[in-house]
């Protein structure tokens, strides 16, 4: 068994042609598995924010459908609970902050994946590789 504890680490460069054809397959195989992660996020992410805003959306045209009806009723003559409309009003714009939060907190994820995306399919991801291969 050859012994390497005394070896130099050496860098890319002055591989041999085997050497750097087996690295490179390492690091393309590295970039493929990372695009294949990042862009199953970047789908799931883009499909939560869409639940998000279907969310949003449902939520105002019901707000709007218990004032209309609860309009209704007061309008009939029948409102016999004392309603907090102060309250709701609180209540609707603290749903809409934490919506907001975690709506936030989705996009900065998806713009990391999309920006990781971009630096593999432009070769920069793979540049920052090879750069760090040769700074050992």
């Amino acid at each position: 068994m050859k012994q390497i504890d005394n070896q130099k680490i050496r860098k890319y460069q002055e591989c041999s042609a085997d050497e750097k054809e087996v690295l490179d397959s390492f690091r393309r195989m590295k970039l493929m598995f990372d695009q294949a992660r990042f862009e199953l996020f970047s789908y799931k992410l883009t499909d939560l924010l869409e639940k998000y805003e279907d969310l949003l959306e449902m939520r105002q045209e019901t707000q709007a459908l218990l004032f209309t009806i609860l309009d209704e009723i007061d309008q009939h003559g029948l409102a016999g609970i004392d309603i907090d409309y102060k309250k709701l009003g609180l209540n609707r714009q603290a749903e809409a902050d934490n919506i907001r939060e975690e709506v936030n907190i989705v996009k900065e994820y998806k713009v990391a994946f999309d920006e990781g995306l971009a630096l593999i399919s432009s070769g920069a991801a793979e540049q920052a590789i090879l750069d760090a291969e040769n700074c050992w």
